[in-house]
């Protein structure tokens, strides 16, 4: 058997070793896949209109809440959903609405929109304590 070279551990770079990761190189002895060229399906140039509920949108949602959050109580997120909020307040509401702020009014306008058919199930399933 051959010997084993010793590296010693201070002489590697890091950086390069992981940047060896993400070059894509093809698999040894496997032709690259060409596919074929289709042509892009054309795009008819459309005026850029808005729909007309994105000011309802903005106006429902994207501003501060009148509660402040320290106010709240803490509640847990789905990690995806903590982020495609973060980017929404960030990017629609230009940093300018807190990520409390907006959970708040999203469901400000659930209960609004909801309030008539959470009453009556919570009336189905509710056992007076008497």
């Amino acid at each position: 058997m051959g010997e084993r070279k010793k590296i010693s551990l201070t002489e590697l770079d890091e950086s390069s070793i992981v940047a060896s990761f993400k070059e894509e190189r093809p698999a040894q002895g496997v032709p690259p896949t060409v596919e074929p060229e289709t042509p892009a399906p054309r795009q008819t140039e459309q005026p850029d209109i808005k729909p007309a509920h994105e000011s309802e949108y903005l106006r429902l949602f994207i501003h501060e809440s009148p509660v402040c959050a320290r106010l709240g109580k803490t509640i847990y997120l789905r990690k995806e959903f903590h982020e495609r909020i973060q980017r929404i307040v960030q990017t629609i509401g230009g940093n300018r609405v807190s990520l409390f702020s907006y959970v708040d009014n999203v469901l400000e306008k659930h209960f609004a929109d909801w309030q008539g058919d959470i009453e009556r199930e919570y009336e189905q399933r509710n056992t007076g304590i008497f």
